[in-house]
């Protein structure tokens, strides 16, 4: 996940600033292919376990044997962390928990704020009156996006509701935004074709699974090398 003339930053996990609560990435490797799946962290004692809530799929509690590998990502701030471990411990009392391996070390690499990646994404606003438009993303960095829609969304400091399918590394995921309209203009003119607006917006208060798909999305889309964090 890093690029020439850049390193990820070595940490030890409590170094990280990590509460009750905060969303991680559990990657599975297999035979079967690659899968993600979201937790929860429960708390962690330094030098002995991490302790995470048990993946769900379809409803239903993953099975996940002791010994089964992971690489944990989670998002912190204007940064991405990650580190390798181990479930330790697989418990259903008094709910479906795991206890992984504590971490040696935790690289972190910090998220620029204004890297912006060039993209072609499917997407539907809802504007302050409740109305859907169908949208497409230009451009999209951890800050906003350049939508492009055949109506006006609404007017510069009005809120959206933006949702965008996304898909990262084969997995397809809704990434649910809340946006700030910031700009409003129409596209250049451009021969049989029909009239577009662009809208610049800027993201607000955006989750901790959104904030690690989009960062995932944007070192794939500029680095090529999303998997290596």
């Amino acid at each position: 996940m890093k690029n020439a003339g850049e390193s990820a930053n070595i940490l030890m996990l409590d170094q990280v600033k990590l509460h009750v609560g905060d969303m991680m990435q559990l990657h599975i490797q297999s035979e079967q292919g690659d899968a993600r799946y979201y937790v929860s962290l429960i708390g962690y004692l330094k030098g002995q376990s991490v302790i995470v809530t048990t993946p769900v799929a379809d409803g239903k509690v993953m099975l996940i044997r002791e010994g089964q590998p992971f690489v944990v990502r989670f998002f912190g701030g204007k940064n991405a962390y990650a580190f390798s471990a181990i479930a330790k411990r697989v418990t259903n009392v008094p709910f479906p928990h795991l206890h992984l391996s504590y971490p040696k070390e935790v690289r972190g690499m910090a998220v620029r704020h204004s890297s912006r990646a060039r993209v072609n994404l499917i997407g539907s606003a809802v504007t302050k009156l409740g109305k859907r438009i169908a949208c497409q993303v230009r451009d999209i960095s951890m800050g906003g996006a350049l939508l492009v829609a055949k109506e006006a969304m609404g007017e510069v400091d009005e809120h959206l509701g933006l949702n965008l399918r996304v898909k990262v590394s084969g997995f397809e995921h809704i990434l649910d935004l809340e946006a700030k309209i910031r700009s409003c203009h129409d596209e250049a003119p451009q021969a049989d074709s029909a009239a577009l607006l662009l809208h610049g917006v800027c993201f607000d208060n955006m989750s901790p699974q959104d904030g690690l798909v989009l960062t995932a999305l944007l070192y794939n889309s500029q680095l090529g090398q999303a998997d290596e964090l």
